[in-house]
């Protein structure tokens, strides 16, 4: 399970660490707003040396382009959904496009649910991708719609799981770390009342069937 205690107080740590870097970046700024008057007097010059590409010089791809864009590249993702009985968590891979913001696609694939009839959903119906980005510290940040809360306030296990799912579903890739999860473009105490999503989350297979 999640140690939040500890939790907050890196992420504490974290945001004086931000702070400090925030100050230098605004003090070299200033160093370069003042030396920036000579590059500034070299760029002028160089605009009228600019060497125009008329519309013949251009190597005509059409053809290619068109030939090209029917031939889709996959690739396969790790997903995680609920097993039959809805106690556990599942690996499940699936194959999309491949495209630029795969985390992205693999956590929309994650909210449309499994492909096996074995398997159950993770994520509320209507649960959506409003953003994701994905920090230099490796924190992934994605932003869900409210749907994601529709969870009966009683069932704290299928809270514990959606959350893991999100998590573990992103942690599948290397560069990705931890997981904010924001509901609505905020941060909230818990997904639905039970599981604190309010600090980056680490990947936690504790929920996942061996």
């Amino acid at each position: 399970m999640w140690d939040f205690s500890r939790l907050r107080e890196q992420e504490k740590q974290r945001s004086a660490l931000r702070v400090r870097l925030l100050l230098l970046a605004i003090m070299v700024g200033a160093l370069l707003v003042f030396g920036g008057c000579s590059l500034s007097e070299r760029l002028q010059s160089l605009k009228g040396s600019r060497t125009q590409v008329q519309p013949g010089d251009l190597p005509e791809m059409a053809d290619d382009l068109e030939s090209t864009a029917d031939l889709q590249e996959m690739t396969k993702v790790v997903l995680y959904f609920k097993d039959g009985d809805g106690r556990w968590l599942v690996p499940e891979r699936q194959e999309i496009p491949k495209v630029t913001g795969i985390g992205r696609a693999a956590l929309e694939a994650l909210c449309r649910g499994p492909v096996s009839k074995d398997l159950k959903p993770s994520l509320p119906a209507g649960t959506e991708v409003r953003g994701l980005n994905v920090k230099p510290d490796g924190t992934c940040v994605v932003d869900l719609n409210q749907a994601a809360t529709k969870i009966p306030a009683q069932n704290s296990k299928a809270e514990a799981l959606a959350v893991s799912a999100i998590v573990n579903t992103l942690t599948e890739f290397p560069t990705v770390k931890k997981v904010q999860i924001l509901i609505e473009g905020q941060i909230r105490e818990t997904l639905a009342g039970h599981i604190p999503i309010d600090v980056p989350l680490p990947r936690n297979m504790a929920f996942v069937k061996e």
